[in-house]
């Protein structure tokens, strides 16, 4: 705001330095041929208008810069929520989307600067967060702020663990009583995962982790929804893969 009060005076200045040479000279004000008389009091009533003029239209501008849209549009995107990075897992959830410009800068190699990052399953949401700090997964509302993530992990199931399987049989009875009327199959995941810089696009590296060792089954199946599932992996993995790229800092879990 005050750049813009301050450019509204430089203008007033510049005006009023005009209009005192034209007096002093004798010639017609721009845009008209009536040699221009004004009187000292007509001068600053003039100043006055031109000022709050631009102080005004100066306010309107600023007013519009606090909408997210005109603020993206003229300053490039920012991101303001962690799920607003999904958008770069596109493609099914492989990457390729849109950056942010005006995310926080990747520094490979900054010794022991941490580089917080936000893990992305399947293009749909932030699954997972980091500070780039801890050594175990954090606490709930203990995540990163939007705008110091530095990297994004695009995780996409790519199949399962072989040998993990497991059968478990559900009824149509609402009760659960009865036999059993058909079976869902239950596995370790296994996820492919491309990491990259949040303000570029740039990839960083690729990996694969594998979800959650505790294989069982759901106590609760849609009758509508019987084809096979995986478990998720858990923070530690992208922690441990992220650090693996050289994104960790020394010290954190995945470098012990």
């Amino acid at each position: 705001m005050a750049w813009l009060i301050g450019a509204a005076l430089v203008g007033a200045v510049i005006v009023a330095v005009a209009i005192r040479r034209a007096r002093s000279e004798g010639r017609p004000w721009p845009g008209s041929d009536i040699p221009l008389i004004i009187g000292p009091a007509g001068a600053t009533v003039l100043v006055s208008i031109v000022v709050t003029g631009l102080v005004l239209v100066g306010l309107v501008v600023w007013l519009l810069m606090l909408l997210p849209p005109v603020n993206d549009a003229v300053f490039g995107d920012q991101p303001r929520k962690l799920n607003d990075f999904a958008r770069m897992c596109e493609d099914g959830g492989k990457g390729g989307g849109e950056p942010f410009p005006r995310a926080a800068a990747y520094e490979p190699g900054a010794g022991r600067t941490p580089h917080p990052w936000v893990a992305v399953e399947n293009g749909r949401r932030a699954a997972y967060s980091s500070r780039g700090t801890e050594t175990k997964e954090p606490a709930w509302g203990e995540k990163p702020e939007p705008g110091t993530v530095q990297l994004v992990a695009c995780s996409v199931e790519s199949g399962s663990v072989p040998g993990t399987e497991i059968s478990c049989g559900y009824t149509d009875n609402p009760l659960g009583a009865g036999s059993a009327t058909h079976s869902v199959e239950f596995s370790q995941g296994r996820y492919t995962v491309a990491v990259f810089e949040a303000r570029t696009g740039d990839l960083v590296g690729r990996g694969t982790v594998e979800g959650d060792e505790d294989v069982e089954c759901s106590k609760y199946v849609s009758a509508k929804l019987t084809e096979p599932r995986t478990t998720n992996p858990r923070w530690e993995a992208y922690a441990d893969l992220i650090a693996g790229l050289g994104a960790a800092p020394p010290g954190s879990r995945a470098h012990r």
